[in-house]
C-alpha cells in the first residue's frame, strides 16, 4: 500500500502534476506541480479544504478515466485534462489523476538527446527544435545555415532515432521526455 506522500513526491521528480480524491469526491492531496497548474495562489501550506475542482469535474473524474479539468478560479490561458486511474493508499479505494497542462510544452534538452540517440550537438539542438514546432526554414535563418544542410541532419537524425518522418520524429521525443522536470516547459 503506498504512502500518499510518497507517491506524490515521486510523481513530482518525474514531472506529473498529480491529485489524490477519494471515493466520496473529496479532494485529498496533491502534488506541488499540480498546485502550480491549479492555481498561482495555492501554496504548498494551502488546505485542500476548499474544493479547487468543479463538482461535475469531480463527479466525472470518479467515473471515467479520461476527461477534462474544470476548475472553480481557471485562467484564461488554461487548458486541462485529466488521465485518471484507481490506486490504494492508506488503506482505502481513491483515484488518481494526473493533470496535463495542454498549454505547456515539454522542452526537449538538446544535450540529452545527443546522449541517448548518439546525435551530434547541431543534430540535438535541430531535433529540440523541431520538437518544439518550429519550421526548417526559420531554423535555418536563425542559424545561417541553408536548408540543405538541415536536411542532411535530419537524415542522420532519422537514421539515428528509426524515425523516417517528422511526425514520427516529433513523437518519439515527446515519449522521450515525458518525465522531464516541470522546470524545463515553457508556455
Amino acid at each position: 500500500m503506498p504512502d500518499k506522500y510518497a507517491l506524490l513526491n515521486v510523481l513530482d521528480k518525474v514531472g506529473s502534476a498529480a491529485v489524490l480524491i477519494n471515493c466520496r469526491g473529496k479532494t485529498i492531496d496533491c502534488n506541488m506541480l499540480a498546485r502550480k497548474i491549479i492555481s498561482d495562489d495555492v501554496s504548498e501550506t494551502t488546505p485542500i479544504d476548499a474544493e479547487l475542482f468543479t463538482s461535475r469535474m469531480i463527479s466525472n473524474a470518479l467515473t471515467e478515466p479520461f476527461g477534462t479539468v474544470e476548475l472553480e478560479r481557471p485562467r484564461s490561458d488554461q487548458r486541462l485534462v485529466f488521465q485518471a486511474m484507481d490506486i490504494t493508499a492508506m488503506g482505502e479505494a481513491h483515484r488518481l489523476l494526473i493533470l496535463i497542462d495542454l498549454a505547456v510544452r515539454t522542452q526537449v534538452c538538446a544535450p540529452a538527446l545527443e546522449k541517448i540517440f548518439g546525435l551530434t550537438a547541431a543534430e540535438g539542438r535541430l531535433a529540440a527544435e523541431l520538437s518544439r514546432g518550429i519550421p526548417l526554414a526559420t531554423i535555418a535563418q536563425s542559424r545561417n545555415v541553408s536548408i540543405a544542410t538541415l536536411r542532411s541532419q535530419l537524415a542522420s537524425i532519422f537514421g539515428k532515432t528509426g524515425t523516417s518522418r517528422q511526425p514520427e520524429l516529433v513523437a518519439l521525443l515527446a515519449r522521450v521526455c515525458q518525465f522531464s522536470p516541470m522546470a524545463d516547459v515553457q508556455r
